[in-house]
């Protein structure tokens, strides 16, 4: 989460395992808070490798602080995070769990640790039965994954399944975004969970900054200096102690004048509901 005063290139990068995801764009002012260059996300260009990378800005959560967290292992290495919504299921992103769009990673290669803020020790390790990825999932837009655990959580004062939204924030709103990944753009990995307060934005004025932004997608505006970070891929936003997004994507490397994307829960509640156990 970390950010220039002034853009000679607008990025995107899609955070997480395996895919690392750029877009251009020319600008013909300086970047302010205010006024941004709008990037265009048709743009998109693959490009593999992405550095292994947390939350920039924000604080170091307590131990129980985010029951509903958990970190997520692809053969034994931590790539993203994600939310327990149910003893037996956890939603994450899509792009956590493919090599790309319709290309699945088996999901024995996957491991799960909840309760702990400790991104290699304490709480439970349980292995992904089954993934589900999104059938519209298509890099920059549905990109949600439901993760079934092949042995069901106990639930405990540490490790709680959270709540679906029904309904998105209020524009402006204060939400709070929690992950292993990245403290800025180059930096080192951390090994305790840290938390950051962004704030909601309705899906027309997020269309000021990504010009052709997806309807599903949640768009949170922060400082520079502070957001979403390589490695909180998959990892949650939530509003009034509910699930409202599922992180995605930045903008022009981490803590940059630009919003961060998450997959917007409201838009996807009834796909979760009818491939998970909840009723």
């Amino acid at each position: 989460m970390g950010n220039p005063n002034s853009i000679s290139v607008a990025t995107q990068l899609l955070i997480g395992c395996g895919l690392l995801v750029l877009v251009t764009s020319t600008p013909t002012t300086p970047a302010t808070t205010e006024v941004l260059n709008k990037v265009h996300v048709e743009d998109l260009e693959p490009v593999d490798d992405l550095p292994s990378s947390r939350i920039v800005g924000g604080q170091y959560a307590a131990n129980g602080q985010f029951p509903h967290q958990i970190s997520l292992y692809i053969k034994g290495d931590f790539t993203c995070g994600g939310s327990i919504i149910s003893a037996s299921y956890v939603v994450t992103a899509a792009h956590c769990v493919t090599s790309q769009p319709g290309i699945n990673y088996p999901a024995s290669y996957f491991t799960v640790r909840a309760g702990s803020s400790q991104l290699y020790t304490g709480g439970v390790y349980v292995s992904v039965a089954e993934t589900k990825v999104h059938p519209q999932y298509r890099a920059y837009t549905y990109d949600i994954a439901l993760l079934r655990l092949s042995t069901r959580l106990s639930f405990n004062s540490r490790i709680k399944a959270i709540p679906l939204a029904t309904a998105e924030p209020p524009n402006n709103s204060a939400i709070t975004i929690s992950g292993f990944g990245r403290v800025r753009t180059s930096g080192e990995l951390p090994f305790r969970l840290k938390y950051n307060t962004l704030r909601s934005l309705t899906y027309s004025n997020c269309k000021r900054f990504i010009g052709d932004v997806d309807p599903t997608t949640l768009c949170l505006s922060h400082t520079i200096g502070n957001g979403a970070c390589y490695g909180d891929s998959g990892g949650p936003a939530v509003y009034n102690g509910k699930l409202v997004g599922v992180s995605n994507y930045i903008v022009n490397g981490c803590g940059s004048s630009y919003p961060d994307g998450y997959a917007k829960i409201p838009s996807f509640r009834n796909w979760v509901r009818q491939n998970s156990d909840l009723p």
